[in-house]
């Protein structure tokens, strides 16, 4: 068995290779040939959180762990099994898979909904997941220009610094929600928020939009008001059975009346063309993510092919 500690998983797996690597997996759930369960957490009297989420693909089995103290004490570990042996193979300890994979789901989305001239962004939120979700998206569009805001001004401006450098753009910090959206092609969220960040209103046509907050029902998180929801046409998810497990905001949107199931798709059904995308310029499209075990299974699997017979990890 191999151990792998605060290593980050880019420096072994490139964007693009994380993007291809869950694109190919989202398609073997839909087919019946990868296998995941919806998200399950303990909520402890201290606020403390422990999720668990399973998957197999591809011939391993595992499962993501997480412990999380509203982000100021978070923790993850990937560990990964064989379906043949059921021996262990690796553990990943803190090594941002999840960042990681959430940000690939996000970019796969974009590719499939933003309208492919879209070259301008706005990030809502200023920590790592709305760092990597950027950083995805540029792999699958030129970009030009994003506006950052959060309500934090030395937050977004040093994540607007800091993505600027990294990717070699215009990266600038937004003083508003409204000033950030004025020029979006696509808008992305990656925030706690248990309030709407933005208002729909002021989203324009041909807008994609992709969030990544979802909660539950005993951890609340609403990046997204009602009318963004109703003028989505279509919305998107990554499972059915993790939103109603989860209860998260789509399916209280749906519970409400807000919107009906008969509006919202799984992505893998647009990626194996069961479904359309965008069919035309002006359609809103969002893209309500949801990470799942078997994505951190899948990439932790791909980083364990490249590294396990080199000396990167611990041998146990």
């Amino acid at each position: 068995m191999l151990f792998l500690k605060e290593t980050p998983i880019h420096q072994i797996l490139s964007m693009n290779e994380m993007i291809g690597t869950i694109e190919e997996t989202l398609k073997e759930v839909a087919l019946g040939r990868g296998h995941e369960l919806p998200r399950r957490r303990i909520h402890h009297p201290n606020q403390m959180i422990f999720g668990l989420l399973p998957g197999s693909v591809h011939g391993v089995m595992g499962a993501y762990l997480q412990t999380d103290l509203d982000r100021r004490i978070h923790r993850e570990t990937v560990i990964l099994y064989s379906v043949e042996t059921g021996a262990p193979l690796i553990l990943f300890q803190d090594c941002a898979i999840n960042e990681n994979r959430t940000a690939a789901a996000g970019a796969i989305g974009a590719k499939l909904l933003a309208r492919e001239n879209a070259s301008r962004a706005a990030v809502f939120g200023s920590h790592v997941h709305a760092e990597t979700q950027l950083k995805a998206l540029a792999a699958v569009r030129n970009l030009t220009e994003v506006r950052v805001f959060s309500r934090n001004a030395e937050h977004r401006t040093a994540c607007a610094e800091k993505l600027g450098r990294e990717l070699q753009i215009a990266v600038l910090p937004a003083s508003s929600a409204d000033e950030a959206l004025a020029t979006a092609d696509v808008v992305i969220t990656a925030t706690n928020s248990t309030t709407p960040v933005f208002d729909g209103r002021l989203l324009r046509e041909g807008t994609h939009v992709t969030s990544i907050a979802n909660g539950d029902k005993t951890r609340i998180r609403q990046e997204i008001d009602e009318l963004t929801l109703r003028r989505a046409a279509p919305v998107f998810i990554t499972s059915k059975t993790t939103v109603c497990a989860n209860e998260s905001d789509i399916f209280r949107a749906v519970r409400d009346g807000v919107i009906s199931w008969q509006q919202v798709h799984e992505i893998s059904d647009l990626l194996l063309g069961k479904v359309s995308g965008r069919t035309d310029e002006r359609q809103i499209t969002l893209f309500k993510l949801q990470g799942t075990g078997i994505m951190d299974v899948a990439i932790g699997r791909c980083a364990y092919e490249k590294i396990k017979n080199g000396d990167l990890a611990q041998r146990l």
